[in-house]
């Protein structure tokens, strides 16, 4: 039986129900977000507020990976505060929020598109058409060594081929090939062979072959100033009077006098002071055995050296010399002894094959302290005195005996092709010009001319006659192979741009050497004028002849490093190469610079700037002793290697590779003309590069440390280069980091 309470208050609940009343349970299932949208800037770095209102569980998600929340759930209502990334693009982006819980709510997102877009590359996939005319010296001593003798060789720069393709470069410089007694080989000992070092001539030709096949020419150094001392025309010289190699160098028994009468052939009219010496051919009695006694008088301005053979006792040297002789075959000094004011005298027991000399320093040999003879007026006659010189201070000897000129000393003699006009018809240049038919006929595309201010002592007009004879005479062989091109020739004409132009008369090319100090003078912030400073040897070339080609580089084998003269600065460093490379001309790459390479000449000497490859962190390959081992060990470390910058995009050797492709992929980068843009000036330098078919490119390079603001006229919606940070506003101002670099396509 049911109690009367409990049916009266299901009844009353009924009730309650039927009449409409909301339950508690009806308030705790709904869901509300607020605001329903929300709206961002390009850059917006704000967090914005959204409101959930509820009693029961719920969660979010955002539609895009650039919106972010920092809650996407909660156990009842809070707050969930939105954050966008930046919107780098120019269009405008829209998402949204779902929220879901006991109901479901969505919100809104808007971002503005940047006026500002970062850059990148947008180059045409290159065709594998090498449009440009860049060339890589290489050392062949220290480029790549394929036997494990420490030496480079052919065969070591065959292997490395797939490395300079990848580079870019379509020409090889190689250094001297000849035999040699040096390591550089710049004293050449035959110019008809080879090396045994580097390979045979079956391996020379096997680079030549697998070098051409993948677009590369190659370039031989040819040495014309003078042969090395161990020559056969040099060695029968000096043996045989009567040696038809006599008239192969510059030999006089009166260089002086000969000198003074013209009879210098070399000299091209004048002989430049302080260059070159001469020096005993040896082909006399020079030296001397027996007792003797000098007599040095130190009294006036004329210093002189009287000789005189004697019976006299020997005396030993004096320790409180102030002046001493040099002298013996195996020479050492002897201190004199004072007798009188000025005097200074000692008798001794003599054995020179050489003779003497007189010196006022033990320590030194600079600043005049080397006194002897003038030259051709330095043989001794008893008892007579002998004027002393200590500019010339040319051995004093007790003989006479003839002399050779070598412009860059004793080990090098000066080859002779007699007057100037008629160079062509000497013996030494047939002979020589023969030897460069031999690997033309093999392949050889061209030459590099090593010294050419001295052929002649840097007589301008004597040099242009010479060089115009044997561009001549090796484009004749040239040609005949069926070439419809002229041969290639550059060069070394290390003078100042008013002089080297005046070389082109005689050849196509030479290297600009003042070129590195301008690229320096922009890179240093001061770049207004190097466009109309490249321009201008541009003109100055052609100016001399129409076919006019200009070599442009940064350093080379006898030079301080660039990066060393940049400071190490990787920063400047890249962006040196990416001038290098959208500049006209004919741009030289050396050894090592595309790695960052650093050293200085200038207190290790030349070894110490023509460091070998160093192909992988390992160091295999490397051809330390083709440098006899005189490395910077500080700077060939793992982390230089080709290996290493291969794997890393940030590398310098990324930049050569990325702005050498662009040379060969565009017809206006590799042989455009140059022409100034509105944005050139400061520590800007800009230009258009257009080509003959009408292709035209846009080049800026802030060249400045700090960060550039460009207003643009130019259409800059396809970069295809950059380097660093380059940012376009509404494709109307260019926005540059410092060093930075980039190239449009208009």
């Amino acid at each position: 039986m049911r109690k009367p309470g409990i049916l009266i208050l299901a009844s009353l609940l009924t009730a309650a129900v039927s009449c409409g009343e909301k339950t508690p349970q009806a308030e705790l299932t709904s869901l509300t977000v607020s605001p329903t949208e929300l709206s961002f800037v390009s850059d917006d770095a704000s967090n914005k507020l959204l409101l959930v209102s509820t009693t029961t569980s719920w969660s979010a998600q955002a539609s895009a990976g650039w919106i972010h929340l920092d809650k996407t759930f909660g156990e009842s209502g809070g707050s969930v505060s939105v954050s966008v990334d930046p919107n780098e693009g120019t269009a405008d982006r829209t998402g949204s929020i779902s929220f879901t819980g006991a109901q479901s709510a969505s919100v809104s997102v808007t971002q503005k598109g940047s006026d500002i877009r970062v850059l990148t590359a947008q180059p045409d996939a290159f065709d594998g058409n090498k449009r440009s005319s860049t060339t890589y010296q290489l050392l062949i001593y220290s480029f790549a060594d394929s036997d494990s003798d420490g030496v480079g060789d052919f065969r070591g720069i065959i292997s490395k081929l797939d490395y300079l393709d990848a580079l870019g470069v379509t020409a090889l410089w190689l250094s001297p090939a000849h035999p040699t007694s040096s390591y550089h080989a710049y004293d050449v000992n035959d110019y008809f062979s080879l090396n045994p070092l580097y390979g045979t001539e079956q391996d020379f030709q096997a680079l030549i072959d697998a070098a051409h096949a993948k677009g590369i020419k190659i370039y031989m150094d040819y040495v014309l100033n003078h042969s090395g001392k161990d020559h056969p025309w040099f060695k029968s010289a000096a043996a045989d009077p009567e040696s038809a190699y006599r008239d192969y160098y510059v030999i006089s028994k009166t260089p002086d006098e000969d000198a003074a009468a013209g009879r210098i052939d070399n000299y091209g009219g004048a002989r430049v002071p302080g260059m070159g010496s001469w020096s005993s051919l040896g082909d006399g009695k020079v030296g001397y055995k027996g007792r003797l006694h000098f007599k040095l008088d130190w009294t006036g301005s004329s210093k002189t050296v009287t000789v005189t053979q004697t019976d006299e006792p020997a005396q030993s040297s004096n320790p409180s010399a102030k002046i001493w002789l040099w002298i013996g075959s195996n020479a050492k000094n002897v201190g004199l002894y004072e007798t009188s004011d000025n005097i200074f005298e000692i008798t001794l027991d003599v054995d020179t094959d050489w003779g003497f000399l007189v010196r006022t320093s033990t320590t030194t040999w600079d600043g005049g302290t080397k006194w002897g003879g003038r030259t051709g007026s330095s043989v001794v006659t008893f008892g007579e005195p002998l004027k002393l010189d200590n500019s010339t201070a040319a051995n004093i000897v007790f003989g006479e005996t003839s002399y050779y000129f070598g412009s860059f000393g004793s080990y090098m003699p000066d080859l002779n092709y007699g007057p100037y006009s008629t160079a062509s018809e000497s013996a030494a240049f047939k002979d020589i010009a023969s030897s460069a038919d031999k690997w033309i006929r093999m392949g050889v595309d061209g030459f590099r001319l090593d010294a050419v201010l001295w052929i002649y002592q840097a007589q301008v007009t004597a040099n242009q006659s010479f060089l115009k004879q044997w561009y001549d005479r090796c484009n004749e062989t040239y040609r005949s192979l069926g070439h419809s091109d002229d041969i290639f020739m550059v060069g070394e004409a290390w003078e100042a741009h008013s002089t080297e132009k005046l070389y082109y008369k005689g050849i196509n090319s030479c290297f600009e050497f003042e070129y590195f100090g301008e690229l320096c003078k922009a890179l240093g912030g001061n770049a207004a004028s190097y466009v109309s400073t490249v321009n201008g040897y541009l003109s100055d070339h052609t100016a001399q002849r129409s076919d006019a080609i200009t070599s442009i580089f940064m350093t080379n084998h006898d030079q301080n490093r660039a990066a060393e003269s940049l400071g190490k600065n990787l920063d400047k460093e890249k962006q040196a190469a990416a001038m290098l490379l959208t500049t006209p001309g004919k741009p030289f790459i050396y050894q090592g610079e595309e790695l960052g390479y650093w050293g200085s000449k200038d207190s290790k000497g030349d070894v110490y700037v023509r460091t070998p490859i160093l192909w992988d962190k390992a160091g295999k390959d490397c051809a330390r002793k083709g440098v006899e081992n005189n490395v910077d060990n500080a700077m060939l470390t793992s982390s230089i290697s080709v290996e290493a910058q291969s794997a890393d995009e940030a590398s310098l050797l990324r930049v050569y590779q990325d702005f050498s492709r662009l040379r060969n992929t565009y017809p206006a980068a590799a042989a455009g003309a140059m022409s100034a843009s509105p944005l050139n000036g400061g520590a800007v330098a800009s230009w258009y590069l257009t080509s003959s078919d009408g292709q035209k490119l846009l080049v800026v390079h802030n060249c400045g440390s700090a960060e550039k603001s460009l207003a643009v006229s130019d259409d800059i919606t396809r970069p295809v280069a950059v380097l660093g940070t380059v940012k376009a506003d509404r494709n109307t101002s260019l926005i540059l980091s410092g060093h930075a670099s980039v190239v449009f396509l208009l």
